[in-house]
């Protein structure tokens, strides 16, 4: 089954080397190696140290694919192929077990959901399904591990010979954890057979084909993360393995336990989160978990089971925040920035070599700037790219503006109509006071002076520009797919998938089959790009949460800033594409807080702090769209200027037209004022 999977897959990647988006937990471990970009690896090391670590980002940032290291199989393969394994050489001492939530029908318990009566039970019961996963998959990593080379043995730790394990087998088979539920197991096969045993009997009560489940498991269940410390502790102890090797158990997709079905009782729904929270909340030396989660799911819920605590970062657990780690920082976009992009060409060289084209090493960026070209400027873009007849006929001009103003601007458009509407967009705020009957370098906007004048406005002029003469925005060039992108490298791939699609539906680029990589004109890359970005604001209604209100909240109040945009004749507010809200205010009322970090957390919304710049300084917290919607929403994505800055019962206004009733209510007189 998993080769014909990989075949169809290879097939489909071999035609558009995008073609599947999510490919972490699909391919083979052979594929891994060919697919998977190690520049993340450096920035999140903790992962292979001692400790609980929780890996969050956004759906398809790279979790899946970074936990993938922890497998011995895609360990293996490296070695196979001669590839170099990616994690630091003092940090590949260590055996995993992996589950994927998703994959293991461990999410199937919400098909009880309507025969469960006891709540309790059926969290004890989830724990005990997990753990006997958990240990028979520390058990599968360490017999791949005994057929593994010696070297590679030798790198985990892993001493003695595949028929000493019997006897661990046996002692692991004896301990008191069990309550002797797995009897006398005299081989390592026996004993993983036992564990798959009770594995199944689960998957049949979960599926319905049992109706109760064996009694002699309900006696025995074992409690959240125990089975796992005894294996880990007879390993150590017994010297099977090297005292500096470290035990993990790998949990992916958490934050699908958030989602499962539950008896609609109040105050008795399940709460499967708080169960492995409470492996966490242990702290036993003698493993340490490694959760893959999206940040909503993690955020929101860190309630410990069976207490009324919740984890504390730091003690419990450390954090690796992929979102912030490949997000382009304002204040310091130089290094963190430059990640994503090294990340996303590798990912791009990396799937064009899976399907068959020539990418030297070391020609990565090259390549990537080949394929589309460099950046286009706001005036090319106008200028060469948006086919504009009778050029004059657009620019603005007012009665009472001079006739050497009015010829000088209508004579400017015939040959730069990009600098024909900013010149006639200076007039407006400057006033008909300079002589414009000059060469056109000496135009006063063009001044070196006036740099940051015309930088702030160039990409809203674009936008401006497209709506006047009714032509859609032109997109496109290498850096204008990374800054799209948005620091999310599944927003890169899908850009790729739909840019790809098209150029192969043309049917002109015979060399796409030949191994030739293809230069990908702009008009191709624009109308790509344009219905990749409607493409993801549809896909919001498809996430969890409150999909919908958030979905029409972005709609709406993209509508909403392109208005503001569009309407401001003089565009003296060019930094209209977010909005701002003061800290205080978002104190005030929570559930305006709580709406707008869940856009934050499903990547819907960029959420950064900033400071007033106006007399008052007050911390403020700004919201722009990801940049993957601004071309379906027509806004421009460069933050050039300060954002709108909004009151927070405006904003709650917004959510209420998205369907989600907030309400507003606070203490503070000074903020209900504000609100009127």
């Amino acid at each position: 089954m998993e080769a014909a999977v990989s075949e169809s897959y290879e097939a489909v990647m071999k035609s558009n080397p995008f073609f599947e988006l999510y490919v972490g937990d699909r391919i083979s471990a052979h594929e891994f190696v060919t697919v998977f970009s190690p520049l993340l690896v450096e920035h999140t090391e903790a992962l292979f140290l001692p400790g609980n670590i929780v890996v969050t980002g956004i759906q398809g940032c790279g979790k899946s694919m970074l936990l993938s290291l922890l497998k011995p199989k895609v360990r293996m393969e490296f070695d196979t192929a001669r590839e170099p394994f990616p994690v630091r050489e003092d940090l590949r001492q260590f055996i995993c077990g992996s589950v994927n939530l998703a994959h293991q029908n461990v999410i199937d318990f919400g098909y009880r959901s309507a025969i469960d009566a006891d709540v309790l039970q059926t969290e004890l019961q989830f724990a005990d399904f997990l753990n006997y996963l958990l240990c028979d998959s520390i058990l599968s990593s360490i017999e791949q591990y005994l057929v593994a080379p010696k070297h590679i043995r030798s790198e985990v730790g892993l001493l003695g010979e595949k028929a000493d394990f019997d006897q661990f087998a046996l002692e692991v088979a004896n301990h008191p954890i069990w309550e002797g539920w797995l009897g006398r197991c005299e081989s390592f096969a026996q004993l993983r057979s036992r564990l798959g045993d009770r594995a199944r009997a689960y998957r049949r009560f979960l599926h319905g084909k049992d109706r109760d489940l064996d009694h002699s498991i309900r006696n025995t269940i074992t409690a959240i993360g125990s089975p796992q410390i005894v294996i880990a502790e007879l390993l150590r102890v017994g010297g099977w393995i090297d005292s500096r090797t470290r035990v993990f158990a790998d949990i992916d997709q958490y934050e699908e336990l958030g989602s499962i079905s539950s008896r609609q009782t109040a105050g008795e729904a399940v709460d499967y989160r708080a169960v492995i929270n409470k492996a966490l909340s242990s702290r036993n030396g003698e493993i340490s978990y490694r959760i893959g989660t999206r940040g909503y799911s993690w955020k929101s819920h860190g309630k410990i089971h069976g207490t009324s605590g919740n984890l504390e970062q730091m003690r419990d657990y450390k954090y690796i925040d992929l979102d912030d780690i490949l997000r382009k920082h304002e204040d310091d976009s130089s290094r963190v920035g430059h990640v994503f992009d090294r990340f996303a060409v590798d990912v791009f060289a990396r799937r064009l070599r899976f399907s068959g084209f020539d990418v030297p090493k070391g020609d990565e960026a090259k390549k990537f700037e080949e394929v589309y070209g460099r950046n286009l400027s706001p005036e090319e873009k106008v200028n060469q790219h948006l086919g504009i007849r009778e050029k004059a006929s657009y620019v603005k001009i007012e009665d009472g503006w001079s006739e050497t103003t009015k010829s000088s601007l209508r004579s400017l458009a015939e040959r730069n109509f990009y600098q024909a509407k900013l010149g006639e967009l200076w007039v407006r705020q400057k006033g008909d006071v300079g002589n414009l009957s000059v060469r056109d370098e000496l135009l006063p906007w063009r001044r070196s002076s006036s740099q940051w004048w015309r930088k702030e406005r160039a990409h809203a002029m674009v936008v401006r520009i497209a709506s006047e003469t009714k032509q859609k925005t032109i997109w496109g060039g290498a850096s204008e797919l990374l800054e799209l992108s948005g620091g999310s490298i599944l927003a890169f791939l899908g850009l790729n998938q739909f840019i790809w699609s098209t150029l192969i539906q043309r049917n002109d680029r015979p060399e796409i089959g030949l191994g030739e990589v293809p230069t990908v004109p702009v008009s191709v890359q624009s109308i790509s790009i344009l219905k990749a970005s409607k493409a993801w604001v549809e896909m919001i209604y498809e996430q969890s949460g409150r999909s919908a209100e958030r979905a029409r909240f972005v709609t709406n109040v993209g509508s909403i800033l392109r208005k503001k945009l569009l309407d401001d004749k003089n565009l003296s507010y060019p930094g209209a594409n977010g909005f701002s809200l003061l800290d205080r205010d978002l104190d005030e009322f929570p559930e305006v807080r709580s709406f707008l970090e869940e856009l934050a957390d499903y990547g819907n919304v960029l959420m950064l702090p900033h400071t007033s710049k106006s007399s008052d300084r007050k911390l403020r917290t700004k919201f722009y769209f990801h940049p993957i919607f601004c071309p379906s929403l027509g806004l421009p994505y460069v933050r050039t200027k300060e954002p709108y800055y909004a009151k927070i019962g405006e904003v709650a206004g917004w959510i209420y037209e998205s369907g989600y009733e907030v309400p507003l209510r606070s203490s503070s007189t000074e903020v209900q004022k504000g609100l009127i």
